[in-house]
């Protein structure tokens, strides 16, 4: 970028040896002015590096014109030229600013001088100024990536402790919104039957648009669904620029993956802001439609273990003898009416308590909660609530769960 210099004089003598001799050569661009307030006029609209201004001019002085330019605040590098030297003028001059003073008449040497010497601070400025605005960059997006890991390491944590699916989903839209910066969000699921996409979740979707569904041939959320690659799209992409129907600025999707098998789409779209997302917004984006694809997974597992437990459930409490299941850490997980009756367990809910806490009878908490070596005991006479005696077996089964079978003595 070329350094642009004014020169304000009413001599054009001087402005072609300054222009011809002095800035040319050094690659300054040169702009010239004739008198004080032409070179005011110049300064303002220019805004020039550097202004060669002479102090005696028709219109206005050469400090007219700083005094002017300060009035206006605007700060522009100066050298006072004049042909009369005198303290009380070089004094006003260096108190409005300027960086040099000479006398005319000067040599080449001299004004050169005087320009490198003038625009050394300056260049100087400009060089300080671009680094604290690229140090100013760097923090900003620093901060901006530790709010992205903070929100991911958020969602991570409720996808990991949380089975509630809508409460899941509904919190990677939010956090999707917020990462990126988008206006709108939305979380949609293939509906293989209709080979369509619907809203499961959403952030600022109106009604209308949340009951909208996609279909898979013929929508962008569809292309995302099939290819399996994310997309983003500005304003000044190929993509909008041929499909006049798109009704937002920008958007980004990218695909869900379930098990190599894609399931559903994560978008964030602006309708009203021209800013578009670039790549980091993308990998934000791609990283919290993986936990929603971990929230999905965790969900139908836990879904099918609950159905699987309810189906055994139901046969379990066809057995007349009492029948307890306790998981890797020592809750309850499974127990029929009969083991109710045995232990004398309430009719509210005891699934996942511990069972040290449920039951009162210390030895059979003791047979069913010993250390598994070798040499376990697999058999214990326990005597019930009812007033019973049983013949209680326990089999460890694979994961570290536990099974007690309890069968009444005569």
């Amino acid at each position: 970028m070329y350094e642009r210099v004014l020169i304000i004089d009413d001599s054009q003598e001087i402005r072609d040896f300054l222009c011809e001799y002095i800035l040319q050569p050094k690659g300054f661009e040169v702009l010239q002015a004739s008198n004080g307030l032409m070179g005011l006029e110049m300064a303002i609209a220019k805004e020039p590096d550097l202004m060669i201004v002479d102090q005696q001019m028709p219109r206005l002085t050469g400090l007219e014109v700083l005094e002017k330019l300060r009035e206006r605040g605007v700060e522009i590098p100066a050298i006072l030229a004049t042909a009369h030297g005198s303290e009380e003028t070089a004094v006003a001059a260096f108190r409005l600013g300027i960086r040099d003073y000479v006398i005319k008449p000067f040599d080449a040497d001299e004004i050169s001088d005087s320009v490198d010497r003038a625009l050394r601070e300056s260049r100087l400025q400009r060089e300080r100024d671009q680094l604290v605005q690229q140090l100013m960059e760097s923090n900003s997006q620093l901060q901006r990536r530790a709010q992205e890991l903070n929100v991911l390491y958020g969602v991570g944590k409720s996808v990991a402790s949380s089975l509630d699916l809508e409460e899941v989903l509904h919190r990677v839209v939010e956090a999707a919104v917020y990462v990126v910066g988008a206006e709108e969000g939305s979380l949609m699921l293939l509906d293989e039957e209709q080979d369509e996409l619907y809203i499961r979740a959403s952030k600022n979707l109106d009604s209308k648009a949340q009951s909208m569904r996609k279909r898979v041939n013929d929508s962008l959320a569809g292309k995302v669904l099939q290819t399996k690659r994310a997309i983003a799209i500005g304003n000044d992409s190929q993509w909008k620029r041929t499909h006049t129907a798109l009704l937002v600025k920008s958007l980004i999707y990218v695909p869900l993956i379930l098990q190599n098998k894609p399931i559903g789409v994560l978008g964030v779209t602006n309708r009203l802001k021209e800013t578009s997302f670039d790549s980091n917004d993308t990998r934000a984006l791609s990283a919290l439609g993986g936990y929603a694809t971990i929230a999905i997974n965790n969900a139908n597992i836990y879904t099918d273990i609950e159905q699987q437990r309810v189906t055994l459930s139901v046969v379990v409490d066809q057995i007349d003898d009492p029948v307890l299941v306790v998981d890797h850490e020592d809750k309850l997980l499974l127990l029929n009416k009969a083991a109710r009756e045995a232990f004398d367990l309430p009719e509210a809910k005891v699934v996942g308590h511990p069972i040290n806490k449920l039951l009162k009878n210390e030895a059979a908490v003791e047979f069913i909660l010993q250390d598994t070596e070798e040499n376990m005991q697999t058999t214990a006479e326990i005597e019930g609530a009812d007033g019973r005696t049983y013949q209680a077996r326990l089999t460890l089964i694979e994961g570290g769960s536990r099974s007690i079978l309890l069968t009444a003595t005569e």
